[in-house]
């Protein structure tokens, strides 16, 4: 059955405050926030939720997260709220260069955004609309188009895999588990990112307003020893498995476009804001032309690949 022509969630909220104006104006917030949920919403990552819905007296769109509760989608004016009462931070890193919303179903399962994501995939290949960035139309192993590697069978679930550790160390990891971010965020992240589809290769990183983008070729174990100790990425974290997905998710909706295309022009991602403990390895994913599928692999911390970069965030 044809699915029904997505119409834009209508935008209510009361007079702005001057503040709330100005960011709304410097993001183009309604145009990525609208952006951002007809992409979650027709590659079904999220959907009209009964019982919320029931309470509010009108559909209430968000996901499932890893127990199956019910887990609304930020409404507009509660970003406006997040954005304004970090008003200066966000000034700051825009000029940086920080200018994407990311909404991130952080607290889905795994398993789900990346089924969402193989989906994607194969109907923008059936479509032929399934492009790199430097336009070219990739092959697709139809059979495999998404590789999985072990590492992530219920990671989330289990607790084996740990968002924003401190140290890379199964035992001190200092991070925390899918549960404790759920408790934290109510199962949704809003993110900042830099308009980078293409990660840059070594020496090819810009400076803007005093900071200097990450580039490819060091170890996840030199990026995080960065991000915590150089001022100009202060408030800065790497990108989950999560975010990874839905900006992916995103970016092939409104694109056509697949992202961290290493053979292409862009490098593959360090997902360096996640650590599967019992392996020891940090998550990274790229587009391989080789093998023509979007993979999810896991690597040594401290070994450098020239094929991989990170992607940084500011978490809101």
């Amino acid at each position: 059955m044809e699915r029904e022509k997505f119409i834009p969630p209508k935008i209510e909220q009361p007079k702005l405050s001057e503040t709330q104006e100005h960011l709304e104006n410097l993001f183009e917030l309604k145009k990525q926030y609208q952006e951002q949920v007809k992409a979650l919403l027709e590659t079904q990552v999220i959907e009209i939720l009964p019982d919320s819905s029931e309470k509010a007296g009108k559909g209430v769109l968000g996901m499932y997260d890893i127990n199956n509760y019910e887990c609304p989608i930020p409404s507009y004016d509660e970003i406006l709220k997040r954005l304004e009462a970090n008003a200066e931070l966000l000034e700051q890193k825009r000029e940086q260069g920080f200018t994407e919303l990311l909404l991130v179903p952080i607290g889905t399962p795994l398993s789900f955004l990346i089924d969402r994501t193989r989906d994607l995939i194969v109907k923008k290949h059936k479509e032929g609309k399934l492009l790199g960035t430097d336009g070219e139309k990739p092959e697709l192993d139809e059979n495999e188009p998404v590789y999985v590697a072990n590492e992530y069978q219920d990671a989330d679930k289990n607790g084996d895999l740990v968002y924003y550790p401190k140290n890379f160390d199964q035992t001190n990891h200092g991070g925390k588990t899918k549960e404790e971010i759920i408790a934290e965020t109510g199962g949704w992240q809003l993110e900042l990112i830099e308009d980078l589809p293409d990660l840059p290769a070594k020496g090819k990183g810009k400076e803007k307003a005093g900071r200097k983008q990450f580039d490819a070729v060091q170890s996840p174990e030199q990026y995080l020893a960065k991000i915590q100790t150089d001022s100009q990425y202060a408030n800065e974290q790497f990108t989950t498995p999560e975010a990874q997905l839905a900006y992916f998710i995103q970016y092939l909706v409104q694109h056509n476009q697949v992202i961290d295309d290493w053979a292409g022009n862009g490098k593959g991602c360090w997902n360096a804001g996640a650590y599967f403990k019992g392996s020891g390895f940090v998550p990274f994913a790229s587009w391989n032309r080789y093998y023509k599928q979007f993979c999810l692999y896991g690597g040594y911390p401290d070994i450098p690949y020239g094929a991989y970069g990170v992607r940084p965030s500011v978490i809101i």
